[in-house]
């Protein structure tokens, strides 16, 4: 189916490596860095969901948390891709279907076809691809069948979520967040999702 529609300075610099190898940074110091996740954000480590913020200086690193995110993957999941215009939503979901034996070729920003799907791949999912960034109701969603994509066994991969808040809530899919934040060399992303992510480095 498709369808379509007309730092902050003050902060110290924490750098930790975890087991797997992969470098975390918590706080900002001036220049740029990951700020800390501001208290009670969804996406604090605080909430309910497991979170992380990591850096993604270069695309090849965006590729490397793609492909740990396809390992991540329970099934039936629901990726929520925040940032703002330029981020990396769509690189990462290029890699991301890359990870899954999509051709990437495939994916484009669907700005003017906000529901694309994708067929299955050797990964074994088949993935619909959302672009809500010209949605700002959730009346806007009515016509475009997502009760129908949430309950296909696709993997939904949602860009500019914010208007269907509730129906992601709703869903009862295993739910990630991935927020992406700044450009160039100063990129980063926190992840939150019902578990974590499979073991790898960002090389």
């Amino acid at each position: 189916m498709v369808a379509r529609r007309g730092g902050r300075p003050g902060f110290s610099q924490n750098r930790g490596v975890r087991p797997d190898g992969v470098r975390v940074r918590r706080g900002v110091a001036p220049g740029g860095g990951v700020p800390p996740l501001p208290p009670g954000s969804p996406l604090s480590p605080g909430g309910a969901a497991l979170a992380e913020t990591l850096l993604l200086p270069t695309l090849a690193q965006t590729r490397a948390l793609a492909r740990r995110v396809a390992r991540s993957l329970a099934g039936r999941d629901l990726l929520l891709l925040e940032g703002d215009l330029g981020a990396g939503k769509t690189t990462f979901t290029r890699f991301l279907a890359e990870a899954l034996g999509i051709a990437p070729s495939w994916v484009s920003s669907p700005s003017f076809t906000l529901v694309q799907r994708y067929p299955q791949g050797k990964g074994g999912l088949a993935v619909t691809h959302v672009d809500l960034y010209r949605c700002s109701h959730p009346s806007d969603l009515e016509s475009l069948g997502l009760e129908d994509s949430l309950a296909s066994a696709d993997l939904v991969v949602v860009e500019w979520p914010g208007a269907g808040e509730t129906l992601w809530k709703s869903s009862g899919r295993p739910l990630w967040r991935l927020a992406f934040h700044g450009t160039g060399k100063a990129r980063w992303v926190a992840v939150e999702g019902p578990s974590r992510l499979s073991p790898g480095t960002l090389r």
